[in-house]
C-alpha cells in the first residue's frame, strides 16, 4: 500500500505565508462547505477586472479540488497557466505549474507531473522565492518516491531540509512533510522500522502544532508500516485514529486512504464483511476524488475479499477493472518512452549529418596537403632522397635501441595501469560502502538517539530503541573492522605473521562469541570437537577474522530452527576448516560472483540484514595471504558449505 500524493497536501504548509503573499484572494476557512467555497470564488472570478486576479482565482479554485476531483483541479490549473503565460505573470505561472503537477500526480501521470514541478522550481529559483523552492524540492522528492528512484528522492529531500532549517521556526512545522517523505523512502526500501521512526517524529511535531492534516498523514503512514510488518491489529488502531481526525476535518482524500487501509487489515484478519464494506466506501470516495492509485487499491481488496467469500463472478469483475486501470497507466508511460526514443533518434541523426560534413572537410584539407607535399618532393628530387637515405641509415641503430626501451616502458606502464585500475576500484568500493552501507546506519543511529532523548517515550519504548541502537552499533563496528582489513590488504599495507596455534581454540572462541547473537534469530551455532588439538601454521588474527566472517554470514542467511556447524579436519599437509549451514543458500546464477572483487554479490539476510559484500572478499584475501585456498558448495533453499585450507604444522 502506498500514499505518495499526501505530500502534496502538505505542500503549502511549510512556507504558507510566502506563497500567500502573491495571492489576491485568500483561501476559505475549513469550516465552510466546499461548494460554497467554489461558488464564492467563481463569483469573484466573474467580477475580476485584472488578469492577475483571474490567474490567482483560477489557481485557488484548482486547489479547492485537490483530493476531491483531479480532473476539475487539472482544468482550473491549466486555465490559470494559460492566462499567466499570456500576460507573462511569472509568479502566477509558477503556482499554476504547482497545481497542475499535483492534479497530474493524482491521476498517476508521474513524468508529466514531475515536469510541471521542475518548471515551477526553475521559476522560483529565478525569482528568489526560497519558500516555494523548498516546497518544490519536497514535492519533487515525493514524485521520485512514486517512480521508485530513491537516490534522487533523498537528494531533493535534503535540499528541502536545508531550506527548512533556515526558517528558524520553533515549532518545526516545516520539517514534518520532510520526515514523512523520509519515512516513505524507507518504507519503499523495505525498512519499516526506520519508516515508523521518522513518521513518529513527524507525529510528535504535528500534535504539538495541533495540525490535523499532518497528524492524519503520520498516523496513516505508521499504520501502513505495521501492515508491512504483518501486525494488522496495531495497524488498525492507527488507521482508526487517522480516520477519526480525517472525518472531523472533512478531508475526503484521507478518509478514502483510511477506508482502504481498514479494508486491507480487515481482509488479513479474516473479517471479510468489514473488508467489503470499507473497500466499497474507499472506492466511492476514490472515484469522487479521481486518485488512480486509491481506485486500484480498492479494486484489489474487493477482488481478494470476493474471492475469499466465494463470489468468483464479482471477484473476476473487480480483477478485470484493476487490470484495465493498471494497463492504462502502463500505456501512458510507454508513449512517453517512445517519444523520448524518437527525440533521441532525431538528435542522433542531426549529429551524424554534422559529423559527415566535418569528415568531408577534413578529407579535403588532407588532399590539399598531399598535393603540396608531392610538389615539394618533386622539386627537391635526388637531394631529398640522399638525405633521407643518410638519415635512415644513421637513425636505424637509435630507433632499434629506442624501440627496446619503449617496449620495456610499455610493459611497465601496462603493469602500473593494472595496479592503478585496482586501486581506483578499491577507492570506488570504499567510497561506495562509506557513502551507503556505513552512512546509513550512522544516520539511523542519529535519529534513534533523537527519539530516545525525547520526553515522549515510555521506559519500554526507550529500552526497545536502546536495543536497536546497540544492534546497529555492533553491525557497524563489524563493517568498519572488515573495511579496514580489506582496504589494507588491497593497498599491500598488511602482511601475514604466521605462527603455530591450535585452530580448534579459535573455532570455539567464535562459536561462544556468536552463539548469543545467533540465538536472537533462533539459530544454533555448534563446533565439532576434535579428538586431538589441530595445530596449524598461519596468522592467528587473520584466521580468526575469516572464521568469524563465515559464521556470521551463515547465521545471517539462516532462519529460525536452522543450525550452523564449524569443524576442522587435517588432510595430507593442510587443515580444512568447514562452516556449514542449512539456510537459504546461494542462487546458481550468483555463485560465480561471490569472490569477484569487481562484481561482488550481496543480498539481504533472512531478517532483512543488509550486507556490504566485503566479508567474503576479505576472507579470500586473508586465506590466500596465509598460503591457503577458499571455496564453497551451495544450493538455493538447501544451504551452503564454505571451506578453506591452511598449512598444517607438519607442512
Amino acid at each position: 500500500m502506498n500514499k505518495p500524493l499526501l505530500t502534496y497536501k502538505l505542500y503549502f504548509y511549510m512556507r504558507y505565508i510566502v506563497i500567500c503573499a502573491v495571492l489576491v484572494v485568500t483561501l476559505p476557512s475549513p469550516g465552510m462547505a466546499q461548494a460554497n467555497h467554489i461558488q464564492a470564488l467563481l463569483g469573484k472570478l466573474n467580477a475580476a477586472k485584472q488578469d492577475t486576479d483571474r490567474v490567482n482565482l483560477y489557481y485557488s479554485i484548482s486547489r479547492q479540488y485537490w483530493g476531491r476531483n483531479a480532473d476539475s483541479a487539472l482544468l482550473m490549473a491549466q486555465k490559470s497557466l494559460e492566462l499567466a503565460q499570456k500576460i507573462n505573470f511569472e509568479k502566477g505561472i509558477a503556482l499554476a505549474y504547482v497545481s497542475k503537477g499535483v492534479a497530474l500526480g493524482y491521476k498517476g501521470k508521474w513524468p508529466e507531473a514531475l515536469e510541471c514541478h521542475f518548471r515551477c522550481l526553475r521559476i522560483s529559483q529565478k525569482l528568489g522565492m526560497e519558500g516555494l523552492t523548498g516546497n518544490e524540492y519536497n514535492n519533487i522528492s515525493g514524485m521520485y518516491i512514486s517512480i521508485e528512484d530513491y537516490s534522487k528522492a533523498l537528494y531533493y529531500n535534503r535540499q528541502a531540509y536545508k531550506i527548512a532549517l533556515k526558517q528558524n521556526d520553533p515549532t518545526h512545522e516545516g520539517v514534518v512533510s520532510l520526515l514523512i517523505n523520509l519515512g516513505e523512502i524507507f518504507k519503499k526500501k523495505g525498512q519499516p522500522d526506520s519508516s515508523i521512526l521518522y513518521n513518529t517524529q513527524a507525529l510528535v511535531i504535528a500534535k504539538r502544532g495541533k495540525n490535523p492534516i499532518n497528524t492524519t498523514v503520520a498516523l496513516y503512514n505508521i499504520g501502513e508500516n505495521y501492515v508491512t510488518k504483518k501486525d494488522y491489529e496495531r495497524a488498525q488502531v492507527y488507521f482508526y485514529k487517522a480516520l477519526a481526525i480525517a472525518q472531523k476535518n472533512g478531508d475526503d482524500e484521507d478518509v478514502a486512504y483510511c477506508h482502504n487501509g481498514l479494508a486491507l487489515t480487515s481482509y488479513y484478519t479474516g473479517n471479510y464483511n468489514a473488508s467489503m464494506q470499507y473497500a466499497q466506501q474507499g472506492l466511492q470516495e476514490s472515484k469522487k476524488s479521481g486518485i488512480i492509485e486509491l481506485i486500484a487499491t480498492a479494486y484489489q481488496v474487493l477482488y481478494l475479499t470476493n474471492q475469499k467469500k466465494g463470489s468468483y463472478k464479482e471477484a473476476l469483475y473487480y480483477r478485470n477493472l484493476e487490470f484495465a486501470l493498471n494497463d492504462s497507466l502502463k500505456t501512458a508511460e510507454k508513449e512517453k518512452v517512445i517519444r523520448n526514443i524518437q527525440s533521441s533518434y532525431e538528435l542522433e541523426q542531426k549529429q551524424r549529418q554534422i559529423d559527415v560534413l566535418n569528415k568531408d572537410k577534413v578529407i579535403g584539407q588532407k588532399e590539399l596537403e598531399r598535393v603540396r607535399i608531392r610538389r615539394d618532393l618533386l622539386t627537391a628530387g635526388a637531394i631529398s632522397l640522399l638525405i633521407f637515405a643518410f638519415v635512415l641509415f644513421r637513425s636505424y641503430a637509435q630507433k632499434r635501441k629506442l624501440s627496446e626501451q619503449l617496449a620495456r616502458q610499455n610493459k611497465d606502464i601496462t603493469a602500473q595501469n593494472m595496479q592503478l585500475e585496482e586501486l581506483v576500484h578499491v577507492k570506488d568500493r570504499l567510497f561506495s560502502i562509506i557513502g551507503h552501507d556505513l552512512r546509513g546506519p550512522i544516520y539511523t543511529i542519529s535519529h534513534m538517539m533523537d527519539v530516545i532523548k525525547g520526553d515522549e517515550l515510555s521506559k519500554e519504548e526507550s529500552k526497545f530503541w536502546v536495543g536497536k541502537v546497540s544492534d546497529t552499533l555492533t553491525i557497524t563496528a563489524h563493517l568498519v573492522e572488515n573495511l579496514l582489513y580489506w582496504s589494507k590488504s588491497q593497498m599491500d599495507g598488511i602482511q601475514a605473521n604466521p605462527a603455530c596455534f591450535n585452530v580448534q581454540s579459535v573455532i570455539e572462541q567464535n562459536v561462544t562469541l556468536l552463539k548469543e547473537r545467533a540465538a536472537e534469530k533462533e539459530v544454533k551455532v555448534t563446533g565439532v570437537q576434535l579428538t586431538r588439538p589441530e595445530t596449524v601454521y598461519a596468522d592467528e588474527i587473520m584466521i580468526d577474522i575469516v572464521i568469524r566472517n563465515l559464521v556470521e554470514n551463515a547465521v545471517k542467511f539462516s532462519k529460525a530452527g536452522d543450525t550452523v556447524t564449524v569443524s576442522a579436519e587435517q588432510k595430507e599437509s593442510v587443515t580444512i576448516i568447514t562452516v556449514k549451514d542449512n539456510g537459504k543458500g546461494i542462487p546458481e546464477e550468483a555463485q560465480a560472483r561471490i569472490f569477484d572483487k569487481f562484481s561482488s554479490y550481496t543480498t539481504y539476510g533472512t531478517a532483512s540484514e543488509k550486507g556490504s559484500g566485503l566479508g567474503l572478499l576479505l576472507c579470500k584475501e586473508l586465506v590466500e595471504r596465509n598460503n591457503g585456498t577458499i571455496w564453497f558448495e551451495s544450493k538455493a533453499g538447501v544451504g551452503s558449505s564454505f571451506y578453506f585450507s591452511i598449512p598444517s604444522l607438519n607442512n
